[in-house]
């Protein structure tokens, strides 16, 4: 896995917000692919009126947004 650094200038007292949320984005990226695997072998299986698009979008959002 590559390293990346990035230098970015961010208002006084969110140095430490900023770096959160770049790390919540990056962790998300390193494991999108197991949940979408996962997702994949559910598909079928889950009871659901919601469309395998929506599905993915809710996985996308709940992963992200936390």
């Amino acid at each position: 896995m590559g390293v990346v650094e990035i230098r970015v200038k961010v208002p006084d007292g969110m140095e430490e917000r900023f770096i959160k949320i770049v790390k919540e984005i990056a962790k998300f990226y390193n494991t999108k692919n197991h949940l979408f695997k996962l997702l994949e072998e559910l598909k079928g299986s889950i009871k659901t009126d919601k469309s395998w698009k929506d599905l993915k979008v809710e996985a996308h959002e709940q992963s992200f947004c936390r």
